[in-house]
């Protein structure tokens, strides 16, 4: 932005960075500024303050102040007194204004003539009359002679009004997430609460930083944490409401508080003043009114609710229970002006009705708020409408009401069934990060125990199942759950649970490699449980889907899942956009998974759900449709979140792609410290199944690209075996790709053709477009080296023509047009080139083999075939022959 805005400056004069307060205009300014002055030429800023709203031509001494005694110098004699009295160098009556525009426009093309001059007018929505009347008069006339840089909120004054007719504006954006999160993630805090803060500020550059900062000097927050965010942007958020009215005060209270804040109902609740007062709180940036009042910035809700009193709040409820159209907002608002513990029988009554009413037409968040209302005074009546609750907050994917209702449950000593099931809804309600409140599930299924229910205890052993598959992969503890999960709910007669229960234990054989676990999942199928809708991921028809895309059955896996559709609960939508994503990136639909993967990242903001495995999702679809910088990006984040999450699995698959996308990059160094990375993962998660986590391939051909041939040889015959035993035909395709390379270098041709032909074939049958273009790249590869030009840029265009049919980047990416190999370098394989190149630069074969992740016997084998390639016997001859060629370079 501070190069568009630098480059608007040098065309047109003037520009105008126009924002709500907290964009950062000023930080803007700061940075333009900045290197204006870089350049030697001068800078002046103009600012004001509320408390110097009410002076006249405040702004004027920031510019007289720093004027050159030469400038003024040039001035006639009334002018130079009209400086002195801005600067109350000298006393008596006002000059006349016309004057002032004057001696303000004399001074700035005088000063002009001399110089390169910006004048930077910050804070103008504080500023007098007086000052942008003179201002405006003098910025007006004296473009050309100066370059005119202003910001400015919308409710300020116009830019034209201050800059002139042709000036430019540009409006400062918000945030994007990735930039909120590397905000956030700068400060050392989750990623999941760096989702959270987007969410809060609606990308409010200053309210980022700034909550961002005030958690940091408390601690990092943990990554469940929900606590609120209000207070760390204090200062800004008052700032924000800095000169407003009470009447708009009091409308942003009746706002924030309704449960109904459509238009009509605020209108209702405040009265007379409430269009005028909304259309300052509008102008202000506070709120959004179209047919209801939404707050951009959700923390300034927050906030507002905070700074009120209790008796304002109180009658701000009442107001709008008089105003409800609606029975439901009615016994809202009129319970919520009581304390739980005045709340009369029969409003309690009421709430529950509401409670219900609301879970039965979907809006669980409103059940779960209804229930939390009535549940609040300690006797067992309420326990179940606090259970309610949590259930509902689970349903909704809000992990904070889950965590309130158990925190009643606690306070209140409830049973332990009562407090053992609303533990059960916080695990859930933490999605993939059920490994971070493990203790709670472990609680839930001692208090189910002492319950002595069966059917509670089957479920606290079924969510213990899965956190630990998702934090420790295929322990034996994880599948010592799943089957007391099974052989608890046979007890109870609890069908659904059963089957959940078989089915993850069906997936954690998969993983582990076991051939019969698709009978075992096809048990679990045959017991006719629902189509897969339900807290816990591992249902049949979920486990079905994920078994058809390991072994590359996309059709089967689209058909499944539209069986699965449509879903109420978020959990369950985060769950079907994810796998669609995937069955549309196999399928080389680009564009589809792009825009499928979007709406998961927007959800999953929305929730505030675990934002590893949508990463994820999200960097499959980069991959398939976008680019291959942004894949590598998406993958990262995805790394990042699936580690605060403890979900180690999730981490494995993030880390393969970003490997996979950097060895497309051809950043071979950072492949394979990636690659490597899953191999320890997945080795220590007990992985067996080589689809679960298809690094293989990827890994074997960055050991290659690395020099370490027979390590890629390795590498392919482990994988090979267990994916032969287990007949995954894409992973044998992909395994027969990355070794046609190792046959290549040795100067096995034939075979190397033979596994491509294979290879091709076998992701033909399978319908993976994407991996067809690869293996074709990889054939032309295999051409080149065999001294065929003219076939490999056959196979090169075939390979295009799939990659743009799909929308997909290039997955072998072409060296920068114009792009030199030095002379030295020629006839160097790529691994010996990079060998070559760590040589010059002075590194012993120790720590070239460490930057490689590749042996110290390779790099020696590596040296040995550069010498004899390029006919020099040691590395000081090879230092001499870089020189040479940079001296014909430079000629």
């Amino acid at each position: 932005m501070v190069d568009q805005v630098c480059g608007q400056l040098r065309q047109a004069g003037a520009v105008a960075v126009v924002g709500p307060t907290g964009f950062g205009k000023s930080a803007v300014l700061d940075a333009v500024c900045t290197v204006w002055q870089s350049s030697g030429d001068p800078v002046v800023r103009l600012s004001s303050a509320p408390a110097d709203a009410h002076l006249p031509y405040v702004p004027l001494v920031d510019l007289f102040t720093v004027c050159p005694v030469d400038v003024r110098g040039e001035l006639p004699d009334v002018q130079r007194s009209t400086i002195d009295w801005v600067l109350r160098r000298v006393t008596g009556p006002e000059p006349d204004p016309a004057i002032l525009r004057v001696t303000v426009l004399s001074c700035l093309r005088a000063w002009g003539r001399r110089a390169r001059l910006l004048l930077a007018a910050d804070d103008m929505h504080w500023w007098g009359p007086d000052s942008l009347d003179v201002f405006g008069f003098a910025a007006r006339r004296s473009r050309g002679s100066v370059s005119l840089l202003a910001a400015l909120r919308p409710d300020g004054p116009l830019p034209h009004d201050v800059l002139g007719g042709d000036a430019v504006e540009i409006a400062v954006p918000t945030l994007s997430p990735q930039e909120s999160a590397a905000v956030v993630r700068s400060f050392g805090i989750p990623l999941r609460t760096a989702a959270r803060i987007h969410t809060a500020t609606g990308g409010t550059p200053r309210l980022v930083w700034d909550i961002a900062a005030g958690l940091a000097r408390a601690g990092a927050p943990a990554v469940l944490d929900a606590q609120p965010l209000a207070p760390y942007a204090r200062k800004a958020l008052r700032a924000w409401q800095a000169g407003l009215a009470a009447p708009v005060h009091r409308v942003l209270l009746l706002a924030a508080l309704a449960a109904d804040p459509s238009l009509d109902a605020v209108r209702r609740a405040a009265g007379p003043s409430a269009d005028a007062a909304l259309a300052d709180a509008e102008a202000a940036g506070l709120i959004r009114v179209t047919g209801t009042v939404v707050f951009p910035a959700p923390v300034v809700r927050e906030a507002v609710l905070a700074e009120a009193g209790g008796l304002a709040v109180r009658q701000a409820h009442l107001a709008l229970a008089a105003a409800a159209s609606e029975a439901g907002d009615r016994i809202w608002h009129e319970a919520s002006a009581l304390s739980p513990a005045r709340l009369p029988a029969g409003l309690v009554t009421s709430l529950a009705d509401a409670a219900a009413a609301a879970r039965e037409s979907g809006d669980h968040t409103r059940a779960a708020e209804f229930g939390l209302l009535a549940g609040g005074r300690a006797d067992d009546a309420r326990h179940d409408l606090l259970v309610a609750a949590a259930l509902d907050a689970e349903s909704a994917g809000r992990f904070d009401l889950a965590r309130t209702a158990l925190d009643e449950l606690d306070r209140n000593r409830a049973a332990p069934a009562a407090r053992a099931r609303a533990r059960l809804a916080v695990v859930d309600a933490a999605g993939r990060g059920a490994a971070l409140v493990e203790h709670v599930a472990a609680r839930a299924l001692a208090e189910a125990t002492a319950a002595g229910e069966p059917a509670l205890i089957s479920a606290a052993h079924l969510r213990l199942a899965r956190g630990l598959r998702w934090h420790r992969g295929c322990h034996a503890q994880a599948l010592a759950h799943a089957r007391s999960a099974e052989e608890w709910a046979e007890r109870a007669g609890d069908a659904v649970t059963r089957a959940s229960a078989v089915a993850l234990t069906a997936r954690i054989e998969q993983s582990r490699g076991t051939p019969g676990h698709v009978a075992v999942l096809r048990s679990a199928l045959a017991a006719g449980t629902p189509a897969g809708i339900g807290p816990v991921p591992e249902v049949p028809r979920r486990v079905a889907v994920g078994f058809a895309l390991l072994d590359d059955r996309l059709d089967e896996a689209g058909r499944l899942l539209d069986e699965l559709r449509p879903a109420d609960r978020p959990a369950d939508r985060l769950w079907l956009l994810g796998s669609a994503v995937q069955i549309h990136a196999h399928r080389g639909e680009g564009s589809l998974a792009c825009r499928e993967a979007h709406r998961l990242l927007a959800l999953t903001r929305d929730l505030g759900a675990s934002p590893g495995p949508p990463w994820y999702a999200a960097a499959t679809a980069e991959l398939a449709g976008g680019t291959l910088q942004q894949a590598l990006s998406y993958a990262e984040l995805g790394s990042t979140a699936s580690q605060e999450d403890a979900d180690s699995v999730s981490t494995a698959h993030c880390l393969h792609l970003s490997g996979m996308t950097r060895l497309l990059l051809r950043d071979v160094g950072g492949a394979l410290a990636d690659l490597l990375r899953v191999r320890d993962l997945v080795q220590g998660l007990g992985i067996v199944d080589p689809a679960e986590v298809r690094y293989d391939a990827d890994l074997a051909e960055a050991l290659f690209a690395a020099g370490d041939i027979p390590a890629a040889m390795r590498t392919v015959a482990d994988a090979r075996r267990r994916a032969e035993e287990l007949g995954r035909r894409g992973v044998l395709a992909s395994l027969d790709r990355a070794e046609a390379l190792c046959h290549a270098a040795a100067g096995e041709f034939s075979p190397a053709e033979e596994l491509l032909k294979r290879a091709m074939r076998t992701f033909e049958r399978l319908g993976h477009p994407l991996q067809c273009g690869r293996v074709l790249l990889t054939h032309s590869s295999v051409e080149q080296r065999r001294r065929r030009p003219a076939r490999a840029r056959e196979l090169q265009a075939t390979a295009d023509g799939v990659f743009r049919r799909a929308g997909a980047p290039l997955w072998a990416p072409a060296r920068p047009d114009g792009a030199r190999v030095p002379v030295w370098l020629a006839g160097l394989t790529d691994a010996e080139r990079r060998v070559a190149e760590l040589v010059t630069e002075g590194r012993g074969n120790r720590d070239i083999a460490a930057a490689l992740y590749v042996s110290v016997k390779t790099v020696e084998a590596a040296l040995t075939r550069i010498y004899r390639k390029l006919d020099v016997r040691s590395r000081v001859h090879l230092m001499a022959l870089v020189q040479k060629d940079g001296h014909h370079a430079c000629r």
